[in-house]
C-alpha cells in the first residue's frame, strides 16, 4: 500500500510540475521572450504584448531584437491578419518593424547581423 501512495504521489507531483507556468527570459531593456506553452512564444513588455506568436527565433544586437514568427497553428489570440516573417524591435524608442525583409535587418544592425536562420 505504501508503494502505491508513493507512486501515485510521484505521479500527481510529475503532472502539477509540467502545469507550471513558463518563465519569460529576459532579452534586453525590459522586452522578454515569453510563452503561453510550446507552441505559443511571443514578445512582451509589461503587460503588454508586442510580437504575438509564434516567434521561431529571435536574436539581440545591441538594442535591437530581431527575430522570425509564423503564424502558429492554435493562435492564443484573434488576430490573425499580423505580419509573419522577421521583425526587428529597436528597444530604444520602441518602434516594431514587421514583415520585413533579411537586407532591411542587415542594413538596421549596420550589418552586425547576417541572418542565416
Amino acid at each position: 500500500m505504501i508503494n502505491i501512495t508513493k507512486t501515485l504521489g510521484f505521479f500527481i507531483l510529475l503532472v502539477l510540475s509540467a502545469c507550471k507556468d513558463p518563465n519569460p527570459q529576459l532579452l534586453v531593456n525590459g522586452y522578454y521572450l515569453s510563452s503561453t506553452n510550446a507552441s505559443n512564444t511571443y514578445v512582451t513588455k509589461g503587460y503588454e504584448v508586442i510580437i504575438h506568436s509564434d516567434v521561431v527565433h529571435i536574436e539581440v544586437v545591441d538594442h535591437f531584437i530581431i527575430g522570425k514568427r509564423h503564424l502558429p497553428e492554435r493562435p492564443d489570440h484573434n488576430e490573425l491578419d499580423i505580419a509573419e516573417g522577421y521583425f526587428i524591435i529597436d528597444t530604444k524608442n520602441g518602434e516594431v518593424s514587421l514583415g520585413v525583409d533579411k537586407s532591411v535587418v542587415f542594413n538596421s544592425t549596420n550589418g552586425k547581423c547576417k541572418i542565416d536562420w
